[in-house]
């Protein structure tokens, strides 16, 4: 794993779903601060001037750093447009729960607004997902809101489950539409296509995700045996990545379940310290316990590491688990996904490949479902 210092994708992916676009303001956006919109993830709310012609103003803004960011809402009418900052990354659009289609506010575009869905039913309520794709930290992505040619109606559904999602890039779907013979670009990552996202789907689960890319829990990758200044554990109670300004409350989400798959960039290059490791990774699980007193925490190692990095890794996270259960914790739960050996070829930079992160969706799906950690 890497850490990411790239700069943004030169391509962007068309889509049917991308029916039109401009530029320009009006008075009739619908901003994100509306509750008739959903938002799910470590997200910021500011208020900005927005100039709309001859006059100014104030509207509201979502931005955020990691990916998995979830943006949601109903409406009646035959037409949706979303707007946010260019250059904010890769979306995943679904429509009446149907019909997925990756759009892009890209580099090679100014525009701010891009329209979902057109020529649909006026008569007839619709719904609307945009799920974030990307790693944010670079992009630094704002959702401004919505504009339809009717009305927004709240979504008083709730999803049945909640899960947390803290890991790397594995979690964040790096290179995971790429191959091996290319370098790191936004287009082919894609967290809609990981385990985590999948998992999610098929418990009908809200989540939120803290991860990112080339970072581990007391190392990241590449970095020097003594550990790393800024890591998982410290960027763990702020909402935006290396943003001390906005703190992360830590009681805004009640997970049932809180999946941690981390160690992968702490072991690599076979440069680490592992008893820094061991108390680094005690206490940061302690800390999300604490922070998440309620929750099934599964403790997890993932597919690119083998030899000594894994078994060091899996001893550390036995030994945690083993010393919470012995405290008095039930619910506490070990998880090894199979190490990737490209049975189903490798994405970027040896990344999971979309094929590798179906099977351990379904790997972890029958963990659950063995141990019960989501009754359906």
């Amino acid at each position: 794993m890497i850490k990411l210092s790239h700069l943004f994708s030169a391509a962007m992916i068309t889509s049917t779903a991308i029916l039109s676009t401009g530029c320009g303001y009006d008075h009739s956006l619908i901003d994100a601060s509306d509750e008739r919109i959903k938002i799910s993830g470590r997200v910021v709310y500011e208020t900005y001037d927005r100039h709309h012609g001859d006059f100014t103003r104030k509207e509201t803004m979502a931005k955020w750093s990691y990916p998995g960011v979830t943006i949601s809402t109903k409406f009646i009418g035959s037409k949706i447009t979303m707007l946010a900052k260019p250059h904010s990354g890769y979306f995943m659009v679904e429509v009446d729960g149907k019909d997925r289609k990756k759009i892009g506010f890209t580099e090679t575009s100014y525009e701010d607004r891009i329209v979902l869905a057109d020529s649909l039913d006026k008569n007839q309520i619709h719904s609307v997902k945009v799920v974030y794709c990307d790693e944010g930290h670079e992009l630094q992505p704002e959702f401004h809101g919505f504009k339809t040619d009717g009305d927004l109606i709240k979504d008083e559904t709730e999803k049945k489950n909640k899960f947390y999602f803290i890991g790397n890039s594995i979690t964040c779907g790096y290179g995971v539409d790429g191959d091996r013979s290319q370098t790191f670009n936004y287009e082919t990552e894609d967290f809609t296509k990981t385990f985590a996202y999948q998992i999610s789907e098929k418990y009908d689960a809200e989540y939120i995700v803290f991860a990112k890319s080339g970072y581990g829990i007391y190392r990241n990758y590449g970095d020097v045996k003594e550990g790393s200044s800024v890591n998982m554990s410290t960027l763990y109670d702020y909402t935006l990545f290396c943003d001390t300004t906005y703190k992360w409350d830590h009681n805004s989400f009640k997970a049932d379940v809180v999946f941690l798959n981390l160690g992968t960039n702490d072991t690599s290059e076979d440069n680490y310290d592992i008893e820094k490791f061991k108390s680094a990774a005690k206490n940061f699980v302690a800390k999300i316990r604490a922070t998440n007193p309620g929750s099934k925490l599964v403790l997890m190692t993932g597919p690119m590491m083998h030899d000594k990095a894994l078994s060091d890794v899996m001893m550390t996270l036995d030994e945690i688990a083993f010393q919470m259960a012995k405290d008095g914790d039930d619910k506490v739960y070990r998880f090894n996904f199979t190490p990737d050996d490209g049975k189903f070829g490798y994405g970027t930079d040896w990344h999971p490949s979309a094929e590798k992160q179906n099977d351990m969706t379904r790997e972890l799906m029958e963990f659950m479902e063995k141990h019960e950690i989501i009754i359906q």
